[in-house]
């Protein structure tokens, strides 16, 4: 016999597809699928099978007539366990038995082929490369299931109202991150408050009139009095309503309330099912769906994932996960004096971190979470220096706050009066604790380098400097005005007098504890900040002098130095 040969290690069970099918096709109201033609399988006695190639292509269609039962089955019924059910017993009818495993693989591939979902990207294929699409820039996904994880009255709620506040008023931003497009429709799956808590979030972001009518984008609002759960009907009512409304954006708060009464234990891995059902249900619509829902007790900040309360398997199923929580916890039974909270995000895209705090008349923004968080943890630091390092941090801090002028380790040695090692020591310190870094390099007279120095996390504006100007320090560590004439003596009180200077003009020049001449001004410019060139050889300048602290007006004959200057960079 010419055919495919297939060895089959129990031949009998192989003709259970051969079986009756009478029942299905005189059961009323269903769909006829009448089955292939039966032919004779030979079973020889050293139990091999050959099957035709024809007969194999009946195979195949009756493996068909299995996936369109599990369309009609979804088109049908809306439970998950009975449509599960049902599939198994019209593929018995069609003389194809499955396991429950089986069915549910088919009723997948029928919800995809419903959904419109195509064949896979094949090799050679070109890809999409449309950027990810976000409702609100870093923090909410377009068209996708976002599970929002908080502690209680964090202000999960109040935040996405007032998202949908400025959305639908066009402001184009919220705390400094964009919002794109324009504001949807808006559903409100609110079980878990009272209809009086979300007419305060709504009155608050300008959602309701006058008249306390509900208005803007909102379209329906479920509420404690009026509760829709995550059962059956209420996913296909909600399936329905995206239908109606593509694109719209559905908020459910809370999880946890939405499911009580189904009885799912939150410690199984079935704690993810109805989330999974309705993303399924609203996925074909383009709508997007923001879950809060609730951390776990022990929560300490970080891990949005292992924050949430229950199985993993929730933020799991959610293309991305975002974590409220208050900036800084007080102890226990203290009272929550820092309202501040910080926002992070981690998921199928690039993670993003807010520091963000509500007032009576919104949310203010606080800036970049992460540089928020490493300035305070700085500025902790700073406080927590003492003797020489805290001398040294401030004085380097005061420099730049006059004209952003880093400073070079033979200057604070002189100043100091401290050995070359006791300044690097001192500098190397302060960088470990992340309170200074270095800002390149200036020329000397020796022709050797001088490393510089300025506070970390600022930018340089000094011409020979590679970075760029930034924002000023910071820090509010508390210092004291310095002196005219030694940058190390407090002054009486107000900035110090600058003494008028020219191009040309001969200067002295402070240091070492000394002021030397032999200097003539190279560029005044700018009167704060003098460029200064060697008498005589004008290719040895110094930039960014200041006029009465580093240099002053020539006191004797400049063609003679008073006192022979040091190298300060000979270290």
């Amino acid at each position: 016999m010419l055919g495919k040969r297939l060895t089959l290690t129990k031949p009998a069970q192989n003709l259970l597809l051969f079986a009756s099918w009478s029942a299905f096709a005189s059961t009323p109201n269903k769909t006829f699928i009448h089955p292939p033609e039966r032919r004779m399988v030979t079973t020889p006695e050293d139990s091999e099978v050959f099957i035709s190639l024809e007969s194999l292509s009946d195979h195949k269609e009756l493996l068909a007539r299995v996936q369109s039962a599990a369309k009609a089955v979804l088109s049908d019924e809306s439970d998950p366990f009975l449509q599960n059910q049902r599939l198994r017993l019209m593929a018995e009818e069609l003389a194809c038995p499955i396991s429950e495993r089986t069915a549910a693989i088919y009723l997948a591939r029928a919800r995809g082929e419903i959904a419109g979902v195509t064949l896979p990207r094949l090799r050679g294929e070109r890809m999409d490369t449309t950027p990810t699409p976000w409702a609100w820039e870093g923090v909410l996904m377009a068209g996708t299931f976002n599970l929002l994880v908080a502690p209680p009255k964090v202000g999960k709620s109040a935040l996405m109202v007032g998202m949908i506040g400025a959305w639908w008023r066009g402001d184009g931003e919220f705390c400094g991150l964009r919002l794109h497009g324009t504001c949807p429709k808006v559903f409100i799956v609110g079980t878990d408050q009272p209809e009086n808590d979300w007419f305060t979030l709504f009155k608050r972001e300008g959602l309701v009139t006058p008249e306390g009518d509900m208005g803007g984008p909102i379209e329906m609002l479920w509420h404690t009095g009026a509760p829709l759960h995550l059962t059956a009907e209420g996913i296909e009512h909600l399936g329905g309503v995206a239908a109606a409304n593509p694109g719209a954006l559905f908020l459910l708060d809370s999880y946890h309330a939405c499911i009580s009464p189904l009885g799912v234990d939150e410690a199984t891995s079935a704690f993810d099912g109805p989330a999974r059902d309705l993303a399924q249900a609203l996925a074909p619509h383009h709508a997007t769906l923001a879950m809060i829902h609730h951390t776990n007790k022990s929560v300490a900040g970080g891990n949005a994932t292992n924050a949430s309360r229950g199985s993993n398997a929730l933020p799991a199923a959610a293309s991305l996960t975002i974590l409220m929580n208050w900036f800084r916890q007080p102890a226990e039974g203290q009272t929550q004096n820092d309202h501040r909270v910080v926002v992070k995000t981690q998921g199928r895209a690039k993670g993003t971190t807010l520091l963000i705090e509500l007032k009576d008349d919104g949310w203010i923004h606080h800036g970049d979470g992460e540089s928020v968080l490493a300035a305070e943890a700085m500025q902790e630091a700073a406080d927590d220096l003492q003797g020489r390092q805290a001398d040294v941090f401030d004085y380097i801090k005061e420099r730049w706050m006059l004209g952003e002028f880093p400073v070079a380790a033979s200057e604070l040695s002189g100043h100091f009066n401290l050995e070359r090692n006791k300044t690097h020591r001192c500098l190397r310190s302060l960088e470990r604790k992340g309170l200074v870094e270095q800002a390149g390099q200036a020329e000397t007279e020796g022709g050797r380098p001088a490393l510089l120095f300025r506070p970390t996390g600022v930018s340089s504006l000094e011409g020979g400097q590679t970075s760029q100007r930034g924002q000023s320090t910071p820090y509010t560590h508390d210092t004291k005005p310095l002196s005219p004439l030694s940058p190390l003596s407090p002054a009486a009180g107000g900035d110090p007098p600058l003494s008028p200077l020219s191009v040309g003009d001969a200067v002295e020049r402070f240091n070492g504890g000394l002021w030397s001449n032999g200097w003539v001004v190279q560029d005044a410019s700018n009167p704060l900040c003098i460029t200064i060139a060697k008498l005589g050889n004008p290719l040895v300048q110094f930039r960014n002098q200041r006029p009465d602290l580093d240099i002053r007006p020539c006191q004797s004959s400049p063609f003679a130095a008073t006192t022979p200057e040091p190298d300060p960079f000979d270290f």
